[in-house]
């Protein structure tokens, strides 16, 4: 399929406002790291919960600088939501609550990952499937509700488990594996679990939830204190849809907020903030532009200039004003004319991924991008109006 017209090349880069990174660029280019391990967290909506985007970013680092493992894994289908394609967990008992990151009900309490589960009896066999050839892992860490951690029991044997914190407790299981039926016995709620090999390299931990804002994940209790037991040393944030399709007034300070949140816990984190591309909305007439996205878009672009925040710009890479109508033709986003196709969010991933690897390979030095004289694809107001039902539209 053919890609869509108008992408803009020449924005695909990572804009640094000051920011250093010559630290992880040399902690990523060292020979001598042996085992040590580059966690990325990618944070997000329901454009990054179906896990394409940031899956292509792990493959695309991880064929440079080593694969570290899959990372971070959330029970969002035992939740009742959609998840990504690359894992299973299934559980061999039912689940007696769970809680999403929007319910206006929690009664399994709420994660980091922003989904939570309980499970139905005294105990049940958790089943854990890495589908992707190469992330097999014998080290696991369950993360579960505030010091309730389970006991854990793998073919009949008991596997110790060393408390990381309140929020996490860390397995070692007897050989590595892409599957692991795991007995786990407690009252507790399971937020998520991390699946690490012994090599060194990339982790690319991933968190996206429908609907969700910065607002939303800053509701969670000590949000920031639970992602410190990931240890990120980069935090890429894909937020800023849902705003645009809500209320965006407190963005900034809702940005600022978390940024600071996490940096208490994670002092040398560094930060990627990202734009959303342009949507559409349907109106009376049919389709027609979202504007509030491109106000976003200026609002995280304002605010990564001036906190010294460096920004991948989304909005400008994928083509700009016009870029909906153009992702619609080529089909790369769906009918509802917010979310994009498989194919959209793998091209959408492999763009970033490159400015990301220009970047930490020292190719790009993160300065702020000039646009050509001349723009070749002019902006152009959509008059698309196919049918979408409301379930499709209804939440980003």
């Amino acid at each position: 399929m053919a890609q869509p017209t108008g992408i803009n090349t020449w924005a695909n880069h990572i804009v640094l406002n000051g920011d250093n990174w010559d630290d992880i660029i040399a902690y990523l280019n060292n020979p001598r790291r042996h085992n040590y391990k580059f966690t990325i967290l990618h944070l997000g909506d329901s454009h990054i919960q179906p896990g394409i985007v940031s899956d292509e970013v792990r493959r695309i680092l991880q064929e440079r600088f080593g694969n570290g493992g899959r990372g971070l894994i959330s029970p969002l289908a035992l939740a009742g939501t959609n998840e990504p394609n690359d894992y299973l967990l299934k559980s061999s008992s039912s689940i007696s609550a769970s809680s999403r990151l929007l319910s206006s009900s929690k009664p399994a309490g709420m994660g980091m990952t922003g989904v939570a589960v309980k499970f139905g009896g005294a105990s049940t066999t958790l089943s854990i499937k890495a589908k992707h050839q190469g992330d097999e892992f014998y080290r696991i860490t369950i993360y579960h509700s505030h010091s309730t951690p389970f006991d854990v029991e793998q073919s009949g044997t008991r596997v110790k488990g060393k408390q990381r914190s309140r929020y996490a407790t860390d397995y070692v299981l007897d050989t590595e594996t892409d599957t692991a039926n795991l007995r786990l016995t407690g009252s507790g709620a399971l937020f998520g679990v991390r699946l690490l090999n012994g090599k060194r390299g990339v982790v690319v931990d991933c968190i996206g939830n429908n609907g969700a804002t910065y607002r939303s994940y800053l509701n969670i209790d000590n949000f920031a204190l639970q992602l410190s037991d990931l240890e990120p040393q980069l935090v890429i944030i894909s937020l800023g849809t849902n705003e645009a399709y809500g209320s965006f007034g407190n963005i900034t300070s809702n940005i600022d907020q978390m940024l600071t949140d996490i940096r208490r816990v994670c002092p040398r984190v560094k930060f990627l903030l990202t734009t959303p591309m342009e949507t559409q909305k349907r109106g009376s007439r049919g389709y027609h532009i979202q504007s509030n996205v491109a106000e976003v878009r200026d609002l995280i672009l304002a605010y990564g200039k001036s906190h010294h925040v460096p920004v991948w710009d989304f909005y400008q890479v994928a083509g700009g004003a016009g870029a909906a109508n153009r992702w619609l033709s080529a089909r790369y986003m769906k009918t509802d004319h917010l979310h994009l196709g498989n194919d959209g969010y793998h091209l959408q991933g492999s763009l970033l991924a490159e400015a990301l690897l220009r970047l930490l390979t020292g190719e790009d030095d993160g300065s702020d991008i000039v646009a050509p004289i001349k723009q070749t694809v002019e902006p152009e107001e959509e008059t698309i109006e196919e049918e979408t039902t409301e379930e499709e539209a209804e939440e980003e």
